[in-house]
């Protein structure tokens, strides 16, 4: 058993993919306003986001994109996976320490999935250029729902 919590994780922890306004990978440019990565945590009550949300499509096509809705009304629980891309956005806004202000949208976020079904951040219009300008190169993102609770977490690094 080891002695330590630093004998249990790897050497090298992977770096966040990158993401550019257009949410193909490339690499932005830098700027000197954050020299340290940022965190978004957000955990969401699914049961009360189905709440909110059910019925109100008006509601759903605001905050989600239509790839989103499309993806989320396909599975089981949709309302599971509604409620964690939620979790995401309001990470997202977190990390950015702005919340959901100004000329900031919640469809400027988006997450989609990858070819093995990871999730992949997308940033569009001000909350990319946000970003962007706080130095931010790269974005890693962590999505789990669990009985009645969906987590985000989202990193931000220059």
């Amino acid at each position: 058993m080891p002695d330590n919590l630093a004998s249990l994780l790897p050497a090298r922890i992977p770096v966040p993919r990158p993401w550019t306004l257009s949410g193909r990978s490339s690499i932005l440019r830098h700027s000197k306003t954050t020299s340290h990565p940022q965190i978004g945590v957000d955990l969401t009550p699914i049961s009360k986001f189905q709440r909110v949300f059910e019925g109100r499509q008006t509601l759903l096509a605001e905050v989600f994109t239509p790839e989103e809705l499309r993806y989320c009304r396909r599975q089981r629980r949709p309302f599971q996976h509604l409620a964690v891309r939620y979790a995401a956005k309001e990470a997202v806004f977190k990390g950015l320490e702005t919340g959901l202000t100004g000329p900031l949208r919640w469809r400027d976020v988006e997450i989609e999935r990858g070819p093995l079904g990871e999730p992949h951040l997308i940033l569009r219009g001000a909350t990319a250029r946000l970003a962007a300008a706080k130095g931010f190169r790269r974005c890693a993102v962590s999505l789990t729902h669990a009985a009645d609770y969906a987590l985000a977490t989202v990193l931000f690094s220059v």
